[in-house]
């Protein structure tokens, strides 16, 4: 994953154009979603989202899989991004802009069966968006959490996770939203950091983790002693390499020991300052041979992953360059879906189809 440089101009045009466009679709009235969205997209742009939008081609149809439902059931929906980096995915050699934010929104309707509460809540995003030669996209991923809004309203359906479950934070430098010229060097080694210690992780080859296997990894020369991992709902949040192995690693080491990738799709990374953004959208593949991970038990069965990961780069201890906090998106409903895991049917049969009831109603409601 050797990096590649970026025209700086190109690179904040493309930033801007992007982030503009997605902004109008859920600012602008929602008659107009299909036209901000193909002021940027492509005609023939193909959008693979997380369950259940999944693949969607064209513009109309991703609308109406994923905008118009968001703005359905959020109709005071606010989009707040936290984090907006480009550059040129070495592989591709095409240009990327990647964004992570927060929907906020009264939830009124319901999004795809889960039942709206009526208040206000929180929506986590992770994108990665692949411009063609005319700067317009031809491919996005996008993640949503859906899982989280579950856990917001009350409702969880499956095993309880193992980190922490919560808001995720922004960064703690606060200097994500990228719209100034970036010192190439610091850009290179942020993508040659992220790129070690991905390497790192392909040292694992045992059956199963021990002291002496995760220590071949060498993970304990890339990680800050502090840094934050931010797991997706169902896994959590964790703190610095052993609650990271304790809560994580070591669980989907025991649940998946063959991870590896093999997907029809090749992984992008793109790296600007400090922050590097990886998309690895059904790459990795694994046999679930071991059990407790996500609450299961083995099931023999054959899984891809959709995968994204968002790093910050910054001064360790004796100040070397490390990985100091990590957003790591996962499709977890779509990987239980695989496994014969039917969240959202479990949402369903939670809920009962129960209409819910607003404060004020309960309120003065006759006894």
């Amino acid at each position: 994953m050797t990096f590649t440089p970026i025209d700086p101009e190109r690179n904040l045009a493309n930033k801007r154009r992007v982030s503009e466009a997605l902004q109008a679709a859920i600012d602008g009235p929602a008659a107009q979603v299909e036209s901000a969205l193909a002021a940027v997209y492509a005609a023939e742009s193909l959008t693979r989202s997380s369950h259940p939008v999944n693949d969607q081609s064209g513009v109309a149809a991703i609308a109406d899989a994923l905008w118009h439902p968001l703005r359905r059931a959020f109709p005071d929906l606010e989009r707040r991004d936290w984090l907006i980096i480009g550059g040129v995915d070495s592989d591709s050699a095409l240009d990327h802009v990647a964004i992570s934010g927060f929907y906020v929104g009264t939830f009124t309707e319901d999004l795809f069966g889960i039942p709206a509460n009526r208040q206000s809540v929180t929506l986590r995003y992770n994108e990665m968006h692949r411009l063609g030669d005319d700067g317009r996209i031809t491919r996005s991923w996008i993640w949503v959490d859906y899982l989280a809004l579950m856990h917001q309203i009350g409702y969880w359906p499956i095993a309880p996770s193992l980190g922490s479950e919560g808001q995720w934070h922004a960064p703690r430098t606060q200097d994500a939203l990228i719209f100034t010229p970036q010192d190439e060097a610091a850009s290179r080694a942020s993508h040659a950091l992220v790129a070690a210690m991905g390497d790192g992780l392909g040292q694992f080859n045992a059956t199963k983790p021990d002291r002496a296997s995760l220590d071949e990894m060498g993970q304990v020369n890339f990680w800050h002693p502090n840094f934050l991992w931010y797991g997706p709902a169902g896994i959590g949040t964790t703190r610095g390499l052993r609650g990271f192995e304790d809560y994580h690693q070591i669980p989907f080491l025991v649940a998946v020991p063959d991870r590896g990738g093999g997907g029809d799709e090749p992984m992008s990374h793109i790296s600007e300052g400090n922050y590097s953004v990886i998309c690895a959208w059904d790459i990795m593949r694994a046999t679930h041979t071991g059990g407790n991970w996500l609450g299961l038990a083995p099931t023999g069965k054959r899984v891809s992953m959709r995968v994204m990961d968002v790093y910050r780069c910054g001064p360790g201890p004796n100040g070397e360059l490390r990985l100091c906090e990590n957003w790591v998106p996962i499709d977890i409903i779509e990987c239980l879906h695989q496994l014969g895991v039917d969240v959202f049917g479990r949402l369903r049969h939670q809920h009962r189809q129960t209409d819910a009831i607003s404060a004020s109603e309960f309120l003065v409601r006759d006894v």
